[in-house]
């Protein structure tokens, strides 16, 4: 069986919102998760959500600390990230990611170092971000 990778974005593909080619479905101790099957796809999709982090926690004024930062911090930072990149790299795209790992890979056609991208320039994004209320 091929290595499985916790996925960074794991919170869109659990909301069945957002999708991704390397996503598999997964039952972790603590419920449903989602895992990558591909080592360059979650090692750059680890490299985005860590860059988008940095770029959103001081906007939140938050810590990067698990025990203390709120949980709906991290999935508005996995949401508002991925659509404000989005609309970086295909302005006319709609509100949802049909495939995280192939908007990543058009992110760093455009952009080949990705820790040169101005991710503090979709900070705001992230912060207005409106999380979908549960029914």
């Amino acid at each position: 069986m091929a290595e499985e990778y916790k996925c960074a974005f794991n919170s869109t593909l659990l909301s069945e919102q957002f999708g991704c080619a390397h996503a598999l479905a997964v039952v972790r101790r603590g419920g449903p998760d989602v895992a990558c099957h591909s080592e360059p796809a979650h090692t750059r999709c680890e490299q985005v959500f860590q860059h988008l982090k940095q770029a959103a926690l001081p906007a939140f004024g938050v810590e990067d600390d698990l025990l203390s930062m709120p949980h709906s911090v991290l999935v508005k930072i996995q949401f508002g990230g991925l659509l404000g990149l989005q609309r970086q790299v295909e302005p006319s795209a709609g509100a949802e990611v049909k495939d995280i790992d192939a908007l990543l890979a058009r992110t760093q056609e455009k952009y080949p170092d990705l820790a040169a991208l101005e991710y503090s320039a979709l900070a705001a994004g992230i912060t207005a971000y409106q999380l979908k209320r549960r029914r």
